[in-house]
């Protein structure tokens, strides 16, 4: 009878190895034998028949054999069985859910900082590099806007997101306005903008530039001008990387090459974050993307496994962990997404 999907079907004596190799490979990192896995795992097989299945479920493309004298190894293909296996994703283990939870009964308050230290205690629990995107600004949402007079027709705009984060820029101004008229012009804009994402702001001030109301009314056209130039688009978001040196120790990057590549993929960071990216649209899920199914060949050599957080229906940003393809999933999956689902929370509170 068979398990599975598509050209992934595999009997249940195939399935019930392979999940025995995966669990193996995981604990050990080393190539698996026939009667390693046979006196470890109660198979109901003897080490010939477990030698057979090995042989056609690598003939599938599941299992792979380094050397001609060694075991073998599972695949990314086997990877890829195993996580669709996980869904949906089973709980997060208690132990985990407590760290966690003990770890945000106390915050600061300061958005950066408790984003900072989500990504140490991921990296901590998991020992993989953890990354957490600061949010989004685009999807901020305004609580307030400020403007400051700094010279003769320089304005430093301020705007306070709900979330918490204050974020400023220098805007060149035509016109040289006092501080008063900074002020009004401050109070109009929130009296509309207050709630909305810098997204929604932007389209709202392009909408009333266009009105009749605009072309004869100098202060609010003026208002407009100043709000449409706080609310154009900002800098890719900040990514908070901790847990580097711990991950360089995993077996996979032994080699000076590999860990290399590890460091330059954490470094660079702009592949992470196209892929991060990608968690921000369409369903609001955990994404887990195994080695060479990461679009970008920077990340060929890795598993991503990242979930997004919110305020409310809106997504922010992305919670991460990039580790070799040998990954414990059964745990990190679940940790990922339920560290995600907290941190949305903290600052929803």
């Amino acid at each position: 009878m068979a398990v599975g999907e598509g050209n992934s079907e595999l009997t249940r004596r195939q399935h019930a190895l392979l999940m025995a190799m995966l669990q193996e490979f995981i604990a050990t990192a080393e190539p698996i034998g026939s009667h390693q896995l046979a006196a470890r795992h109660p198979l109901g097989v003897r080490a010939a028949m477990v030698r057979n299945l090995m042989g056609e479920l690598e003939d599938s493309g599941f299992l792979h054999q380094p050397h001609t004298s060694a075991g073998r190894v599972p695949t990314e293909k086997a990877f890829r069985y195993y996580v669709d296996q996980l869904i949906p994703p089973p709980p997060i283990a208690y132990q985990d859910r407590t760290q966690i939870e003990l770890h945000y009964s106390v915050t600061s308050g300061d958005v950066n900082a408790t984003i900072r230290d989500t990504s140490r205690l991921l990296a901590l629990m998991t020992g993989q590099a953890a990354l957490v995107t600061a949010p989004r600004l685009d999807a901020a949402r305004l609580e307030r806007v400020t403007f400051i007079r700094m010279r003769e027709r320089t304005v430093l705009a301020v705007f306070v997101a709900v979330a918490g984060g204050v974020h400023h820029r220098l805007i060149d101004s035509d016109t040289d306005h006092t501080q008063d008229e900074l002020d009004r012009m401050a109070a109009y804009l929130n009296e509309s903008l207050s709630g909305r994402t810098l997204e929604q702001a932007r389209r709202w001030i392009e909408e009333r530039l266009g009105e009749e109301r605009a072309k004869y009314d100098s202060f609010a056209r003026a208002a407009l001008i100043l709000g449409g130039a706080i609310a154009q688009p900002w800098n890719l978001a900040e990514v908070y990387v901790e847990g580097s040196s711990k991950a360089v120790e995993q077996p996979e990057f032994a080699s000076a090459a590999r860990m290399r590549e590890l460091l330059r993929a954490l470094e660079d960071k702009t592949a992470l974050l196209d892929l991060l990216e990608r968690t921000l649209t369409g369903e609001r899920r955990t994404m887990v993307s195994i080695g060479s199914e990461n679009f970008d060949g920077r990340l060929a050599a890795f598993s991503v496994i990242a979930a997004p957080y919110a305020s409310g229906v809106m997504p922010l940003g992305s919670v991460a962990i990039v580790g070799p393809v040998r990954m414990d999933y059964e745990r990190v999956i679940p940790l990922v997404d339920y560290m995600a689902r907290r941190l949305s929370r903290v600052l929803e509170d």
